[in-house]
């Protein structure tokens, strides 16, 4: 395996099609995956994201560059999703927090 190659972030926890990667010949910079389809075009609902936003909040690496968001989410618990969710937002929550189709 290379600098070049796509490396997974040990301890995130990653959905389906929603996770995100490290490759290290670019130094300190990440990117979106899709573990299923293999691309960089991760999607989900938002359950997973906010997943996947505690699990990034809670990796080492933040507490050495945001030690006040690492101590904001440590008592947070993470959830082994893989194309569930706790509570998934209905149409009518859509619309309310973003608005119409047309918006």
């Amino acid at each position: 395996m290379s600098d070049y190659d796509e490396k997974y972030i040990p301890g995130i926890k990653s959905a389906k099609r929603l996770d995100v990667i490290w490759t290290p010949w670019m130094g300190d910079w990440f990117v979106s995956h899709s573990p299923r389809n293999g691309n960089s075009n991760a999607e989900g609902p938002w359950d997973q994201w906010v997943n996947l936003a505690i699990s990034i909040l809670q990796h080492p690496a933040t507490e050495v560059t945001r030690p006040e968001a690492h101590e904001a989410v440590k008592d947070l618990a993470l959830k082994d999703y893989y194309d569930e969710t706790d509570r998934p937002l209905t149409d009518d929550d859509l619309s309310v927090l973003f608005g119409g189709a047309d918006q």
